[in-house]
């Protein structure tokens, strides 16, 4: 593989290293496809091409989705206006030219964007670009300190460009979503309970709940995991209900009452949005509630088997892992690729235990490459649309321009799929508890 692992994340074997040149072979045909698919995305319309309806899968107009929020934020701030009344509201929708927008989100996401009402939009659009690239990158390094993995600089280099050149983190900057900026938050707590700084951690979960659908299920999991040592991991529940109080109180000050019209305000959206989870583009409505229904139960009941582990213990990760993947499929305003960059955590996780996983029998040998050849296939589809376009092979396009786009939208199952064989290499989650270990 990519990389050697150290032993200190789990119980598990080295990583074997490929031979150089094999290796190299590798990062440069990775290479190749994420400067595809920069090339790829640069020259995607802005306007869908061929009647597609759904906004999520087509790149962002000038205002962009951080235009409604910051805007409700400098009424707020500048102008002491309730950015969910209908005066904002049919601002908002007439700069976007009558198409339905509006501030949707919790109230207090205006102090993430009060350094900004002071001054225009499009300082305040570059401001949020770096700001959301940034903490892309930031989220994958610690990633890369929670489940440690030793690369060579040319394979770090080339993980971050697959990182970078992903569909869900283009598009997410693309549209300047803060479904990044929540990812980030989530990696955060996730760091700090490793690094056992509960309060931090609980601060950090308090500011992700600015999108309250992307963020419900990894609370919960939370909840859980402090569930199985109170009295060492109450300080996340501290940390987590003073600063929401703090949130919620400081914007009742400014618009009083906003909490009891939230629910509205999120039901009229969903009502306009049409929003649909991911797992319904795959199957039968019928069979969408007994799935979402059978992976919620399944995966509270290994959440709940494995809550007395460590919060740096792979047990602890690979929960946290599974729960981001069942929000990105269930959750109905989850489906868009952004969000599924909460599958991050995947990558590391599955290149750490990628011996155990090639060392099983040839049949698994041959379920784990196609997953592993659906993962990456959003980006050489999006070599094989970009050297089309390099070959003028205009009609062709007409036909595939959109196929890397539907294809990352498979991300979320090979991730499943390859976490659930993944959970299978692991021995059981002792029952003891692992904080009375002073080195956990």
């Amino acid at each position: 593989m990519l990389c050697e692992r150290r032993s200190s994340f789990s119980s598990g074997t080295m990583l074997a290293i490929h031979p150089p040149l094999k290796q190299l072979a590798l990062l440069l045909l990775l290479l190749l496809c994420s400067a595809s698919m920069l090339i790829y995305w640069s020259h995607l319309p802005q306007t869908d091409p061929v009647g597609m309806n759904d906004p999520s899968l087509i790149k962002a107009r000038a205002l962009t989705d951080l235009y409604p929020r910051w805007y409700g934020a400098r009424e707020v701030l500048l102008h002491h206006r309730d950015p969910y009344s209908a005066d904002v509201t049919r601002e908002i929708q007439s700069a976007y030219g009558g198409r339905e927008q509006r501030f949707n989100y919790p109230l207090y996401v205006i102090f993430f964007l009060a350094p900004t009402v002071w001054i225009s939009f499009q300082s305040a659009h570059i401001v949020f670009w770096w700001l959301l690239a940034t903490v892309t990158v930031l989220a994958l390094a610690l990633w890369l300190s929670v489940i440690p993995l030793r690369f060579s600089l040319l394979a770090w280099v080339t993980l971050l460009a697959m990182v970078l050149s992903s569909v869900p983190v283009l598009q997410g900057l693309n549209l300047l979503q803060f479904g990044l900026l929540v990812a980030g938050l989530l990696t955060g707590a996730v760091a700090a309970l490793a690094a056992r700084h509960f309060f931090l951690a609980g601060v950090l979960l308090a500011l992700a709940t600015i999108k309250p659908p992307m963020s419900l299920l990894a609370i919960s999991w939370f909840m859980v995991w402090m569930s199985g040592d109170w009295r060492r991991r109450r300080p996340l529940l501290w940390g987590f209900a003073a600063t929401l109080a703090v949130l919620i109180l400081a914007s009742e000050y400014l618009v009083p009452g906003w909490t009891l019209r939230y629910p509205g305000v999120l039901a009229a959206y969903a009502k306009h949005s049409d929003a649909t989870p991911l797992m319904s583009v795959f199957l039968p409505q019928l069979l969408c509630w007994p799935v979402a229904i059978g992976g919620l139960l399944a995966t509270a009941l290994f959440c709940w088997k494995v809550r007395r582990q460590a919060g740096s213990s792979t047990h602890f990760i690979l929960a946290f892992t599974f729960v981001s993947t069942l929000t990105v499929t269930i959750i109905p305003t989850a489906l868009s690729p952004y969000n599924h960059l909460l599958l991050l955590p995947a990558v590391p996780l599955i290149l750490h235990h990628w011996r155990e996983l090639w060392s099983r029998s040839f049949p698994s040998r041959i379920v784990i490459s196609l997953l592993a050849g659906m993962a990456i296939l959003p980006w050489l589809l999006a070599l094989v649309v970009t050297a089309g376009w390099l070959m003028s092979m205009r009609s062709w396009l007409a036909n595939f321009r959109l196929a890397p786009l539907y294809a990352s939208l498979l991300l979320p199952f090979t991730a499943l799929g390859l976490l659930l064989l993944v959970s299978s290499t692991l021995p059981p989650a002792p029952r003891s508890l692992a904080s009375r270990n002073p080195n956990t």
